[in-house]
């Protein structure tokens, strides 16, 4: 997936600047995957929803995301390096 592709769907996903849950579900489980793939070569935390059912959560885990965070309105699985508030 490059940039722009990523760009895209996630400009789909969002509205007002936030994600709609809906839309995600909306997402087929190959398009979560790609993003999900994006993300951890980027070093990004990752909403949880994203995350096809199915997914190898033991890679996930081997490139350093073993942190949960609940937020306000969405849970975010990421790495030490990032901060979530």
């Amino acid at each position: 997936m490059t940039k722009r592709e990523f760009n895209t769907i996630i400009n789909k996903l969002s509205v007002r600047g936030k994600f709609s849950l809906k839309k995600i579900e909306s997402l087929t489980n190959q398009q979560k995957s790609d993003i999900v793939y994006f993300i951890v070569r980027n070093r990004g935390p990752i909403v949880k929803e994203l995350i096809p059912n199915g997914f190898d959560w033991n890679w996930l885990s081997c490139m350093g995301y073993l942190y949960e965070t609940k937020g306000k309105e969405y849970t975010f699985v990421h790495n030490c390096g990032n901060t979530i508030r």
